[in-house]
This record gives structure tokens, C-alpha cells and sequence, in this order.
């Protein structure tokens, strides 16, 4: 994956994305967003919004993932996980904090580690002690007062149909845009769009 790409991600997923599942099944990690703006040509039925994504991102071979946090309660979600070994499934629902969804970003990852005060380790690969053992691909962000990250030597990105390339990402991206600039073009018109609330409320920095 391109620089390019890590950077419409972090914006598309954290600008109006909302977490909703961790799955670990043995060495791979999978984060589900919703509310994406990468375009979804098929009305979804189960989506608040209409051409919107869901998508899939994970992480595999040496992988790693913690979650960092200053109060006990605030990780109360991962009750769920007690008794299911290394492989388990959680859905919820989280906001994200805009900008603060970074790939390959070793420095806000250590800011990260200042911020917050104590650790959950699920997969730790990180490093060993000659400090050579990094993965290929990292991921941190913060949502509702907790910080995540996750790595490992493989990445894949995938939506409802595929696994999504680089250029796929930049396509869809720029789909939704195009859609967004189209849905307000029309709004208070007789060609106006079905009612989309991501549109609604989204301002895009065009």
C-alpha cells in the first residue's frame, strides 16, 4: 500500500467512521468501520447512510495489538472476551477522533504511549530485544478515551465486494466525492437526492 493510500484512508474512515467490531482469530486482527466515505454503489440496507462503506481492515504474519487506557471502565466493552482463548469476535459501536487515525506513524504512537497510563496487550510481536522484529504495516487511533495499536507484516483492506488495491481506494474516494459535490448541487431541486445524513454531516476540504 502507497503512501497515498494510507493518507485517504486516515481521512475517509476517521472523518465520520465509526468503529464497530474486533475480531481476532489466531495470528490476524480485523477492524470493521462503518460510515466510511469511500463510495458504495448499492443502497445498504443496513447503513443510516446511503453510498457509504463498510469496510474491513487486517492485519496478519507477527501481528500486534493493545489497547492503551487510563480508566478500567473505559474498556468495559472487551468484557465480552473472557473465556473465548485468543479467538474472539466483539461488536459495539465507537466514534473516532478525526486526525487521530494514523498508519505508519512511530511518533504519535509514542505520544500515544504518554497520553495514557496503562496497557491491554492481546498480540505481542512487536519488537524483540535487537529491535529488529517491527512489523511491515502499523495502525494507531484513539476513540472514546482509548488508543489502539495494531501491525503486522500483512494488510489488507476490504469492503462488501473485494479487497480493495491502491487504486481502488483512490477511485472510491474520489466517487464519493464527486457524489457529495452531486448531492448538494441538487439539494433543493427537483432533482434532488434521496436524504443521505453522512452528507449532511459532512463538510469535505476540497
Amino acid at each position: 500500500m502507497n503512501r497515498q493510500s494510507y493518507n485517504i484512508l486516515e481521512d475517509v474512515i476517521s472523518k465520520s467512521g465509526i468503529w464497530t467490531a474486533l475480531e481476532v482469530v489466531g495470528d490476524s486482527i480485523y477492524l470493521d468501520f462503518e460510515h466510511v466515505q469511500l463510495y458504495n454503489p448499492s443502497e445498504g440496507k443496513c447503513s443510516d447512510s446511503i453510498h457509504d462503506s463498510r469496510i474491513s481492515i487486517r492485519f496478519a504474519d507477527n501481528s500486534l495489538f493493545s489497547i492503551l487506557y487510563n480508566d478500567k471502565e473505559d474498556i468495559g466493552f472487551l468484557k465480552n472476551t473472557h473465556g473465548l482463548d485468543n479467538n474472539f469476535l466483539i461488536e459495539f459501536s465507537k466514534k473516532l477522533d478525526c486526525s487521530k487515525f494514523k498508519f505508519q506513524n512511530l511518533g504519535f504512537i509514542n505520544d500515544l504511549y504518554m497520553e495514557f497510563e496503562n496497557e491491554l496487550i492481546f498480540l505481542d510481536n512487536f519488537k524483540d530485544e535487537s529491535g529488529e522484529n517491527v512489523p511491515d504495516f502499523i495502525l494507531s487511533f484513539t476513540s472514546d478515551d482509548i488508543a489502539i495499536c495494531v501491525g503486522g507484516n500483512s494488510l489488507n483492506v476490504f469492503n462488501d465486494f473485494e479487497s480493495l488495491s491502491d487504486y481502488d481506494i483512490l477511485e472510491l474516494s474520489n466517487k464519493w466525492v464527486r457524489y457529495y459535490l452531486e448531492y448538494w448541487r441538487k439539494k433543493g431541486t427537483e432533482l434532488e437526492l434521496p436524504y443521505d445524513p453522512l452528507c449532511e454531516e459532512s463538510l469535505l476540504d476540497l
